[in-house]
């Protein structure tokens, strides 16, 4: 992800720096980033709302509608970090500085306050939120392929390393089913434990080399 995320700040188009690190930070599905209204942040305590989802079976940014989240799950708070919420108060400033000379260009201009818009105020779809990423995948060596829904993965993995719990994680990124979560988390914890035990390896070597070549001189107490 870090190597993904260094080619978008050095290869990307607008709006894709703000757009990926909410991605890999939030664990949002890409419609309810697609969904996304200025309404649904709240800058002064880093909290962020999710109440809907962008419908868009015929990827024509014109003819989309919000719908519902895909369970009731899915509506939530929760914060996100503050170093990407600065980064979407500036795109908001940004958003705003360019919005009325937009108003004159576009004479069908969508004033409808999305987070991630186009020059003529309609929202991102998500066939162009993996357009975009496609194209910064080609800057990169990494080879396999991948879709938006990677972030979502890798933000469930990223906080299981954090150690956060299994209940936390799940509301925050809006699943009802404790499988789904479960079988990231499960793997990633593994992971865990396999590496804790290496660092005790490591850490006590010293005492851990035995000579089993040598008869055993250990006494039964």
């Amino acid at each position: 992800m870090s190597e993904f995320l260094s080619a978008a700040q050095e290869h990307g188009l607008p709006q894709d720096v703000e757009m990926f690190y909410t991605l890999a930070f939030s664990g949002m599905r890409s419609g309810e980033l697609c969904a996304w209204k200025w309404s649904d942040l709240i800058f002064e305590t880093n909290m962020v709302r999710i109440t809907k989802t962008l419908y868009n079976p015929n990827n024509n940014m014109r003819k989309y509608e919000l719908t519902p989240p895909k369970t009731t799950a899915s509506i939530r708070d929760f914060d996100l970090d503050e170093s990407v919420m600065k980064l979407l108060e500036n795109h908001k400033k940004s958003q705003a500085a360019s919005k009325q000379k937009n108003k004159e260009t576009f004479s069908d201009y969508h004033d409808k306050n999305f987070v991630f818009a186009h020059d003529n105020g309609y929202p991102f779809i998500q066939q162009s939120i993996s357009n975009r990423m496609e194209r910064i995948l080609k800057k990169t060596t990494i080879k396999k392929k991948a879709t938006p829904h990677i972030f979502r993965h890798t933000h469930i993995s990223m906080l299981a390393e954090a150690e956060v719990d299994l209940k936390t994680i799940m509301e925050r990124v809006g699943h009802d089913d404790v499988k789904t979560t479960l079988k990231i988390y499960t793997h990633v914890t593994d992971k865990m434990k396999k590496n804790a035990r290496e660092k005790v390896k490591i850490h006590f070597a010293d005492i851990l080399n035995f000579d089993f070549s040598r008869e055993c001189d250990f006494y039964v107490i």
